[in-house]
């Protein structure tokens, strides 16, 4: 009996609970307006297959962090780039069409960096290269 009873209850609520369910959504003409926009510029966006220096990869986030802040102080005109590729966070520079380019960046880096190479990188956009 108890049983019945259990499931008569659950049949009422799913019932009530269906009936109930509407929702309206009201969007701003602005909003639609800019993220039309975002997508727009995100399908146009092209990439380009180039290079980049590696200086760091590690599992600790604040060691990269730390890192990037400390390689933009020391080479402001190279611009850092982060990616995480779980488990580990990599940290890259520059932009280079050509692995020569890269090489004469690697060279002047290893002084400070003695860990650094060459990486190649499928998502480079046109505007980042030096």
């Amino acid at each position: 009996m108890r049983i019945w009873a259990i499931i008569i209850c659950c049949v009422f609520a799913m019932n009530w609970n269906q009936a109930s369910g509407q929702v309206t959504y009201v969007e701003d003409g602005a909003v639609s307006s800019l993220m039309a926009q975002y997508v727009s510029q995100n399908r146009s966006t092209t990439y380009t297959l180039g290079y980049r220096v590696q200086i760091l990869s590690t599992a600790d986030r604040r060691k990269m962090e730390n890192m990037k802040a400390d390689f933009t102080r020391k080479f402001p005109d190279l611009i850092p780039v982060w990616t995480y590729e779980a488990p580990n966070y990599k940290l890259r520079v520059g932009a280079f069409r050509t692995k020569l380019e890269t090489e004469r960046i690697k060279h002047i880096l290893r002084a400070e960096y003695p860990s650094v190479f060459p990486v190649k990188d499928n998502k480079i956009r046109p505007i980042e290269y030096l």
